[in-house]
């Protein structure tokens, strides 16, 4: 089961760049898995973003 995904407003700014795992924070290269978009306004101001997380680990 995916970890339930954070509110946008605690996010680092490299986590909602895309650049970091939304849920461990560890910086993202190939490979990483899109988690859906987080929904938030600040008065006029849309705080949309897409987050990505880290791949899932192969199981043998």
């Amino acid at each position: 089961m995916a970890a339930p995904l954070p509110e946008v407003y605690g996010l680092a700014w490299e986590q909602t760049a895309g650049r970091a795992c939304v849920v461990c924070g560890k910086r993202l290269t190939t490979g990483a898995v899109s988690r859906g978009w987080l929904f938030g306004r600040h008065g006029a101001h849309r705080l949309d973003v897409e987050v990505w997380c880290c791949p899932k680990p192969e199981v043998d």
